[in-house]
C-alpha cells in the first residue's frame, strides 16, 4: 500500500496536480506510513511487475554480494569455493536465510551493519570504487527501517572507540559513513516533506511510544492520575489502557485503528509528550521496563515470528495472507539456532587472543550490533524477529575465524 501510494504521489507531482488525489490519501491511510517509503517501493515494483518472489530474489542477491565482499576482505586470497561454502553454510544454519526470505525490511539492518564495519575496518583493502558502493549500501540500507539510523550511529561510536588512533589518522572512512547517513536522513526528510508535508523522518508513524508506555505502566499511571485535566485525546480512552502495544495500534477493537483519521493525527501528536511526561513522573518504573525489554529482546531470537502462509492472494491494491498455526518444527529449528549462536560465541572467546587485529575489530562491531538491536527493543515491542535479523552475525564471525585458521585448505587444486 505504501509503495502504490508513493508511485501515485510521484505521478501526481509530475502531472502538476494535487499529488495523487483521494486515492493516494486512502492508500496512505491504509498503509499508515509505518513502513519506509523506500522499502515499500522496493517491494511494490517487483511484486506488481513480475511477482512477490522477485523481492526475495533481489534480497538474496544483495545479501550474497555483501557476504562475498566481507569474506574477501576478512580472509583474502582464498579460492572461490570457500566463498561459496561460507555463504551456503550461513544460509543453511543461521537466521540470515529467514530474514532474507521475509518481505520485510529486516535484512537491510545487517547489510547496513556490514557495510559500516567494512568501511571502518577494511578501508585500506577496499578499492576506490568500492568506497562508493559501501557508501551507497549504507545510505540505501539505512532508509529501509526507522531503527537503522540509531543503530548506525551507535555502531559508528563503537567503531571509533574500537579502532582508536588508526581511525582518526585516516578520517576519510568516518567521513564516508557520516556522509552516507546524512544522505539517508536527507532522503527520508524529502519523503516526509513531499509525501506528508511534515519535517520528520517518521511521517505518520503510529504512536508506538505511547502504546509501549501504556503496556509498561508509566503511561497508564500518568493518564489515570492527570485525566481529564490535561485535556488530551487519549483521556477519552481510559477504558482501554490495559491493551498490549499490538492491540492498541492494530486491533479493530483497539484505540489507534478504531478512531477517525483526525483523531489518529492527534494521538500521534500526543505520542512523545505522554511518553516523556510519564517517564519523568515514574522514572524507576520506566527504567526497569526498558531494561527488562532490552534483555528480553537480547535473548529472544528464534524463528517464531517468521510465519509461513498457507497461501496468499494479492493485487496491485491489496494483499491477504492466510496464516495457519505455527508448525512445531519451527520450535526445534529455533533450539538449533540458539545452540549455534552460543557455540559460536564460545569459539570466538577461545580463539580471541590469536585473532588478527582487523578480525577482532570486526567481531566487536558485530557483537555491538547485536546489543544495539536489543537496546532498540527497550522502547519497542520485544519480538524474536528483530533480534533474529542480526544474531546471525555472530556465527558469521565464528565462520570467518574458522576459515582464517585453516589456510591449508586447497580443494581447488582438484
Amino acid at each position: 500500500m505504501g509503495g502504490r501510494a508513493a508511485i501515485e504521489k510521484l505521478a501526481g507531482l509530475f502531472a502538476h496536480h494535487g499529488g495523487g488525489g483521494e486515492s493516494v490519501e486512502a492508500a496512505v491511510q491504509k498503509a499508515r506510513g509505518v513502513r519506509s517509503a523506500f522499502y515499500s517501493l522496493f517491494a511494490y515494483i517487483p511484486a506488481v511487475s513480475v511477482s512477490l518472489w522477485l523481492v526475495i530474489v533481489l534480497q538474496a542477491v544483495i545479501v550474497a554480494i555483501v557476504l562475498q565482499l566481507v569474506f574477501r576482505l576478512a580472509v583474502p586470497g582464498r579460492p572461490r569455493w570457500q566463498v561459496t561454502a561460507f555463504i551456503v553454510t550461513l544460509a543453511l544454519f543461521t537466521t540470515v536465510s529467514w530474514a532474507t526470505c521475509n518481505v520485510m525490511p529486516d535484512i537491510f539492518t545487517p547489510i547496513m551493519v556490514l557495510c559500516i564495519a567494512m568501511t571502518l575496518v577494511y578501508w585500506h583493502q577496499s578499492q576506490r570504487r568500492g568506497w562508493f558502493w559501501l557508501l551507497l549500501g549504507i545510505a540505501a540500507s539505512m532508509v529501509m527501517h526507522v531503527t537503522n539510523l540509531p543503530i548506525a550511529l551507535g555502531l559508528l561510536v563503537v567503531g571509533c572507540v574500537t579502532i582508536g588512533g588508526h581511525l582518526w589518522r585516516d578520517r576519510h572512512r568516518i567521513m564516508v559513513v557520516v556522509a552516507a547517513l546524512a544522505a539517508g536522513v536527507a532522503a527520508m526528510l524529502v519523503v516526509g516533506v513531499v509525501g506528508f508535508h511534515q519535517w520528520t523522518i517518521t511521517p505518520q508513524s503510529p504512536p508506538f511510544l505511547l502504546a509501549r508506555s501504556l503496556q509498561d505502566g508509566p503511561g497508564r499511571l500518568y493518564l489515570l492520575e492527570h485525566c481529564p485535566a490535561i485535556g488530551l485525546d487519549m483521556c477519552k480512552h481510559l477504558d482501554k489502557l490495559n491493551l498490549t502495544t499490538e492491540k492498541f495500534i492494530w486491533a479493530d477493537d483497539g484505540v489507534y485503528s478504531a478512531v477517525s483519521p483526525d483523531e489518529e493525527a492527534r494521538l500521534r501528536a500526543e505520542d512523545k509528550r505522554i511518553y516523556v511526561a510519564a517517564a519523568l513522573e515514574h522514572p524507576w518504573m520506566q527504567a526497569s521496563a526498558m531494561a527488562r525489554n532490552a534483555m528480553l529482546q537480547l535473548i529472544t531470537f528464534g524463528i517464531h515470528e517468521y510465519y509461513i502462509p498457507s497461501w496468499a492472494e494479492y493485487s496491485a491494491s491489496d494483499m491477504i495472507l492466510h496464516m495457519p498455526d505455527q508448525a512445531p518444527w519451527q520450535t526445534y529449528v529455533s533450539v538449533v539456532e540458539y545452540c549455534i549462536v552460543f557455540g559460536s560465541l564460545g569459539f570466538i572467546v577461545l580463539t580471541w587472543r590469536t585473532l588478527p587485529r582487523p578480525l577482532r575489530q570486526l567481531a566487536i562491531m558485530m557483537l555491538a550490533a547485536v546489543v544495539l538491536e536489543a537496546l532498540a527493543g527497550a522502547i519497542s515491542e520485544p519480538v524474536p524477529r528483530y533480534e533474529a535479523r542480526v544474531i546471525w552475525l555472530i556465527p558469521m564471525v565464528a565462520l570467518l575465524i574458522g576459515f582464517c585458521k585453516r589456510p591449508g585448505w586447497r580443494l581447488d587444486r582438484a
